[in-house]
């Protein structure tokens, strides 16, 4: 007798042990949400045979730490009691919110025993009707009113035949909702995005019968239907009373998505063409998940989810091998295929080792399948697009060959004419664009200068805005061009561009050539403090940069004049504020140069030297 009670004695004291292990979560006004992972305690009923009342009762029960992960048993057939400790340090009364962040457990019961004795009880469930909840929400919510200084304990029973995963959240009741608002939003554009993509490949189909775009519209919608019907949005917004077909449908959906998504990689890739062996176990592939669909409705959601979850896997990798294969094998579509579906393959195996408990389930793993098929999706109507290109012109390359010599040379025709009016425009934008823009410094020309500033004085007119203007000069430049050559002289008008370009921070703002070596900015909406500002930092940037040509360092300066228009200047048109601009600029040169000089006032015009158009190629 003594030694069976030594042989007791350490299993004994290591539930001690591990009882004053657990933690009391501790609930305080500055903490609007609580992790509740790492208060969580836990033990295990096989038999599913314990209740509530037992556990009250019996305080040697071996509970057991949860770790400060989530709470995560995998695919398990037993019953889980789970235990929290709250203790609240809130000034007053206060309503909490427990969110159970897994949407597919069958049957979630929760107990809390209050400090005084009262015993609040809830049973919720994806076996139980939506309306059921206290909370209508898609995860398990459960609401909590705690007391000043009141410590309670929530006892929660899991069975499911889904994976048993319980990431657990206490939560201030406006936080929840305002944080819950966004995570609607979120998922709303990700359902609203593969909806439209949807809609649009069906849309192609209707217009020109491939069944790949066919192929593909059941894909993505599968797809969304499955991260749906997973997430808890379908429960709680499609089928809110149809609790068997609820499981039923992640598994035709998931099954769907390798039937529709394997049939849609075989006529993509052309995979018959290419290897008939990967076409053969594509299609072996299919026929097992079309199986998988029908078994949805015969067998149990275990037995199907942990066949389907495997098989989604080994359909995830064939898609990828087959897709490297036939890019290796010269298929134009491969590419596009790869670089898509790699998203979307590693979200899926990201999401199966997490159901499998060989990754922690957590914000990413739980959204990695979300993540990556948004991604594919949009990436692979690129795709998709791109075939309907490469498909017209194989159809119009087929047609030539069929018909008659005279209507072969008809297409010819109206598809050269058409291809040179393609060409014609392409050509005259690309002229336009080229009359528009200096070719030796990259910046707008003249050209556009004056028609920009046509524009800009007469919105400033229009609307009182103010409106500033920089005519830049470089310094002693004909002997640059003298001294070293005139390669060199346009190296440094490459450079100052580049340094009066880098110095403008408004996407408003304009740089041209104005002539030879002169430059002009146009600063739309900016007063004199601000263009002397910029005007600056053009001046500092272009003399604290040197320019390199070969072996040969050279420095230059700028002189810049400063004009401007206040809203209630008398200047009549534009060519004055332009004269002003360019006085300033002969004042900068005229007292030594490197410097920034504002224009004076219209109305001292009179007292000013205004040198007639062409003086800086006296005074350089």
């Amino acid at each position: 007798m003594l030694l069976r009670y030594l042989a007791v004695l350490p299993i004994c004291l290591w539930a001690a042990w591990a009882h004053a292990q657990a933690a009391v979560g501790t609930v305080t006004p500055l903490m609007p949400r609580l992790a509740m992972d790492q208060y969580v305690e836990f033990i295990e009923d096989p038999a599913g045979e314990r209740t509530f009342e037992q556990l009250l009762q019996d305080d040697r029960l071996p509970w057991q730490p949860g770790g400060s992960g989530a709470f995560n048993r995998g695919y398990s057939p037993s019953t889980w009691w789970l235990k929290l400790r709250l203790r609240s340090q809130l000034p007053e009364s206060s309503k909490r919110l427990l969110e159970i962040a897994y949407a597919v457990l069958d049957y979630v019961d929760v107990a809390i025993v209050h400090a005084d004795g009262r015993i609040e009880q809830f049973q919720m469930g994806d076996k139980l009707p939506f309306r059921m909840r206290p909370v209508k929400h898609r995860y398990f919510i459960v609401p909590l009113t705690l007391q000043p200084g009141e410590q309670v304990t929530l006892y929660l029973r899991l069975r499911s035949s889904s994976a048993i995963q319980a990431p657990m959240t206490l939560w201030e009741e406006s936080e929840f909702f305002d944080f819950n608002n966004t995570r609607i939003m979120i998922n709303g554009l990700y359902f609203g995005t593969m909806l439209v993509i949807a809609l649009y490949n069906l849309l192609i189909y209707f217009g020109l019968g491939e069944r790949v775009y066919l192929y593909y519209v059941l894909t993505v919608a599968c797809m969304a239907l499955f991260l749906a019907s997973l997430g808890g949005y379908a429960f709680q917004y499609l089928w809110p009373s149809l609790t068997q077909w609820n499981d039923q449908a992640i598994i035709v959906f998931l099954a769907g998505v390798v039937v529709f998504g394997l049939l849609f990689t075989r006529r993509f890739l052309s995979l018959a063409q290419y290897s008939l062996a990967l076409n053969r176990l594509a299609l072996v592939c299919v026929i097992l998940g079309g199986g998988m669909m029908a078994g949805a409705f015969l067998f149990s959601y275990k037995l199907n989810i942990i066949t389907l979850i495997p098989l989604a896997s080994v359909a995830c990798l064939l898609g990828l091998v087959m897709g490297g294969y036939t890019w290796k094998k010269g298929e134009p579509m491969a590419k596009y295929y790869c670089i898509a579906w790699v998203a979307m393959l590693s979200g899926g195996i990201l999401l199966a080792l997490s159901k499998f408990n060989l990754m922690p389930a957590n914000t990413f793993t739980e959204h990695a399948t979300q993540i990556g098929s948004s991604l594919e999706v949009l990436l692979l109507s690129f795709a998709l697009a791109e075939r309907i290109n490469v498909e017209r012109r194989l159809r119009y390359e087929a047609q030539s060959v069929a018909l008659e010599t005279q209507m072969r040379a008809n297409e010819i025709l109206e598809q050269r004419v058409q291809e040179r009016t393609e060409a014609l425009e392409k050509v005259n934008l690309r002229l336009q664009e080229l009359s528009d823009t200096d070719q030796l410094t990259g910046l707008r020309n003249r050209r556009f200068l004056d028609g920009l500033l046509e524009r800009e004085w007469a919105r400033s007119r229009r609307y009182g805005h103010h409106l500033a203007v920089l005519l830049i000069d470089v310094d002693h430049f004909k002997r640059v061009n003298d001294v070293h050559g005139h390669l060199s002289g346009d190296r440094c008008l490459q450079v100052l561009a580049g340094c009066i370009q880098g110095a403008l921070r408004q996407m408003s703002d304009h740089a041209a050539r104005y002539g030879g070596e002169e430059f002009f900015v146009v600063l739309p909406e900016t007063d004199l403090p601000g263009a002397i500002v910029v005007a600056e930092r053009i001046r500092a940037k272009v003399e604290a940069t040197p320019i390199v040509d070969h072996d040969l360092i050279l420095k230059i300066t700028v002189s810049i004049g400063v004009a401007h228009l206040a809203p209630d200047a008398a200047i009549e048109g534009v060519e004055t504020l332009v004269q002003l601009a360019d006085t300033a600029l002969y004042q900068s040169k005229a007292s030594g140069r490197n410097r920034v000089t504002p224009a004076l006032p219209p109305a001292d015009l009179s007292a000013t030297d205004v040198r007639p158009a062409g003086h800086l190629q006296r005074v350089k």
